[in-house]
């Protein structure tokens, strides 16, 4: 399945799910409202209708008692209209009662006013004064006032139930919401699991891949599962990276032979304006000796970079050898000054060495580490200002490893740079390009050179500006030591 359709399935099933809540949820939202219509247009009226009908009674007791104290008319007509208005009331209540029970409590009430009534009429027949209402009448207004609390009773009882009926359908519904809560939690997470899977480890694996190839690792390939999108991506991936091999290789071919055709040329046009410098054809005016002196510097300039691509080309071919012996490392490193001094002295340059021992032993293949402190000598030297000084310290570092640094008071490098300077073919392009500069090979050499030896090379601001070059090498664990001059 493709994981488009995955992811939609996934949703579809979701909103049905939250359809099915929304219904259910709406369906109980009407009941709810059903149950709150009956007992506002129901319950509520024979509440009511049984409060004004025991507000009736009272007023028929009172008038009762008027008529039969003074046998006034007037009460007697309020008496068969309070009566009146208690059966109007009665009535009404036959349509509004729901339970069993009211209907059977409202006959009863009914029988009640009846049997008033009765007793009521049968003194009004004897038209005699009463002080006190007879027994008769006093016992039958008596059940008349009490089934009118038991009929009130009934209504109240019918608007419980009802308010019961009503909670025990909120709880129906909040046990069906929360178990649909937690069903849409638990299937959305199985969903999301699922749907993040299956695009979270192809992802992961696409992105350590296009690390591994960021790294130069060509040969490094997807593996193709499925039929899913991410599968045709690895599948163009694979082939991306494949014709980035053939063109790296290509690449890597190109300047190894190159450079090795140029090897001998140059060598030979070297020879030459040496020979000429030294006036062995014949001698040569001031005009013509700087003319070939100029030659001869872009001579070397260009021999050095052709080193470097060759040595680069065998480093990434794997077939750059080390033989690796105990050195001392703080004349070594006097050594290479030695060599800047004429290039320090035409910048007004100094070198200054500080080491906290006076000697320090590393094992390390003499050659590449005379390149790497070479190449950062030279890299001072194209960036530091006239009438500075160029340190080295040599101390120990942790472990018991030996730290050198280089420090200038040149313009710096850029946090942003820190790393990528140590790639091949990385320049800082600090204003106008040196003429000196070369094709950015120097650094990357470094760097395979000291993690060769097991080491690290890094770069940091120098607190007095410029920059400090430092690289760690491991300390010596032989006894015998080669001088300067010895090869191993």
């Amino acid at each position: 399945m493709r994981v488009s359709s995955k992811i939609f399935s996934g949703f579809v099933i979701l909103m049905l799910l939250s359809v099915v809540i929304f219904a259910n949820q709406l369906s109980v939202i009407r009941q709810m409202q059903a149950v709150n219509q009956d007992l506002l247009s129901i319950n509520l009226v024979s509440a009511t209708n049984v409060l004004r009908m025991q507000k009736l009674t009272d007023l028929l007791e009172d008038d009762a008692k008027k008529y039969l104290v003074s046998l006034d008319p007037i009460y007697d007509g309020q008496i068969v209209d309070v009566r009146q208005e208690f059966l109007e009331r009665l009535a009404r209540l036959r349509t509004t009662v729901a339970s069993e029970r009211e209907r059977a409590e409202m006959v009863k009430y009914g029988e009640a006013m009846d049997d008033y009534s009765r007793a009521y009429n049968e003194l009004k027949r004897l038209n005699r004064l009463f002080d006190e209402p007879p027994p008769d009448l006093d016992i039958a207004m008596n059940h008349l006032q009490g089934q009118g609390d038991v009929m009130l009773d009934a209504v109240q009882k019918s608007i419980k139930d009802r308010v019961g009926a009503a909670a025990e359908t909120v709880q129906r519904a909040e046990r069906f919401a929360w178990i649909a809560g937690l069903s849409s939690v638990v299937l959305g997470a199985v969903v999301a699991a699922f749907s993040v899977s299956a695009i979270n480890a192809p992802l992961r694996r696409l992105v350590q891949g296009t690390r591994v190839i960021a790294k130069g690792q060509f040969w490094h390939r997807l593996p193709v599962r499925g039929q899913d999108e991410f599968t045709e991506l690895s599948r163009d991936f694979n082939a991306m990276t494949e014709r980035l091999g053939e063109l790296d290789q290509m690449k890597k071919d190109f300047v190894s032979h190159v450079s090795h055709d140029l090897k001998a040329p140059l060598a030979s046009i070297r020879q030459i304006m040496h020979l000429l410098l030294q006036e062995i054809p014949g001698s040569l005016n001031e005009q013509q000796k700087n003319l070939i002196q100029l030659s001869y510097r872009g001579a070397e300039r260009l021999a050095a970079m052709v080193g470097n691509l060759l040595d680069v080309s065998r480093m990434e071919a794997g077939t750059m050898e080390y033989r690796m012996a105990a050195q001392d490392i703080v004349p070594l490193i006097k050594e290479v000054i030695e060599e800047f001094e004429v290039q320090a002295r035409e910048k007004q340059l100094e070198f200054q060495i500080r080491n906290d021992e006076p000697s320090y032993v590393v094992e390390c293949d003499r050659e590449r580490i005379v390149q790497v402190i070479g190449n950062l000598y030279e890299n001072a030297l194209k960036f530091a200002p006239a009438r500075s000084e160029i340190l080295t310290h040599v101390r120990e570092g942790k472990g018991g490893e030996v730290l050198i640094t280089v420090a200038d008071s040149g313009p710096g490098v850029p946090d942003g740079h820190k790393q990528q300077i140590f790639e091949k073919f990385h320049q800082l392009k600090n204003g106008k390009k040196l003429t000196s500069q070369g094709v950015g090979l120097g650094l990357a050499i470094c760097k395979t050179i000291v993690e060769a030896h097991r080491g690290q090379i890094w770069v940091e601001d120098n607190p007095g500006g410029g920059s400090v070059f430092s690289f760690v090498l491991k300390p010596a664990t032989r006894k015998e030591v080669l001088t300067c001059g010895q090869t191993a």
